[in-house]
């Protein structure tokens, strides 16, 4: 299935990951906010957009009680709202992120990558701010501008359902090229394995703090990836570029779980220097969890 359609061709498969998707994202938000203050946005709303069938817990003042009369049925006004943050969710769409374990069942690493942007995307439209997706490999695959109208939601969803990983990663230009797009006070999320050299991130990450934007990085890594749990002579394909080879993984484990190790702490100390929330994912580690260290890493986007 292409990573990008030129018109949306919803088939029984595509509506019914993309009804996963959103249910399991709602459940997870919805379950965190419980109790909390579900916005620091106030105020008067910038333009009308849409309707939406009115249900518990929707303020009554925006009830169209002229539809009421006419059509016996509870309508509720949704507004474009105005607001302050923009925030863009970068997905890493390339061939590395296809991994699927051949060992036993587990969550797919992009399976677990999308049911995240997809919360995240979620919890950003509940807050009212305005929210985006760029799918990349080498290049920007897709983009959708960030918008905080309800129902663009459902665009989000049918990316996210269309993506199949494929190509290399190339995060240095994708960056630099998204950066000269936004204005104002703009925040990123950027979801990957971060099979990439740390210095060239680096520079183009210190290259958006130093623009004032926000920046998250969510580095999810499958189990086996971490762990190499492998026994015997293997033969392993890259699922990008790099040269198939031959090996007994028993001869390397120790050196290799060390270079990963190295790896993530190399990028949770760049990210720590450069004021950058850095968050580590075990696709065997529960989503909740994931989204709890979220929402109290980011207290600017929910008040606890």
């Amino acid at each position: 299935m292409p990573m990008k359609t030129s018109a949306p061709q919803f088939d029984t498969q595509i509506l019914s990951r993309i009804s996963t998707l959103k249910m399991t994202a709602m459940n997870l938000v919805e379950g965190l906010l419980t109790g909390q203050h579900r916005s620091r946005h106030k105020g008067a709303s910038v333009e009308f957009a849409e309707y939406k069938d009115y249900s518990p817990g929707d303020e009554i003042r925006h009830i169209d009680w002229k539809v009421v009369g006419k059509t016996d049925k509870y309508h509720v006004k949704q507004f474009e709202q105005s607001t302050n943050l923009k925030c863009t969710i970068l997905l890493d769409a390339s061939g590395s992120m296809a991994y699927q374990s051949p060992l036993k069942e587990q969550h797919p690493k992009m399976e677990y990558a999308r049911t995240l942007v997809a919360a995240l995307s979620y919890l950003l439209l509940k807050q009212f701010d305005a929210v985006g997706l760029t799918l990349f490999n080498d290049k920007v695959v897709e983009h959708i501008p960030p918008r905080s109208k309800a129902s663009h939601y459902q665009q989000i969803l049918h990316s996210l359902a269309n993506i199949s990983p494929q190509g290399t990663t190339r995060i240095d230009d994708v960056l630099g090229g998204l950066a000269g797009r936004l204005r104002g006070r703009s925040m990123f999320i950027l979801v990957s394995d971060f099979f990439v050299q740390n210095q060239n991130l680096r520079k183009n990450l210190k290259l958006l703090c130093s623009r004032g934007f926000e920046v998250i990085l969510f580095h999810v890594l499958h189990p086996d990836e971490i762990r190499l749990p492998f026994e015997g002579d293997i033969i392993f394909e890259s699922l990008e570029d790099d040269p198939a080879m031959e090996l007994d993984p028993k001869d390397i484990n120790a050196e290799y779980q060390k270079m990963v190790q190295e790896h993530i702490n190399s990028f949770q100390q760049d990210c720590n220097g450069l004021g950058v929330d850095y968050v580590f994912l075990d696709t065997s580690e529960s989503m909740e969890q994931a989204l709890i260290y979220y929402l109290l890493k980011r207290k600017s986007l929910v008040k606890l």
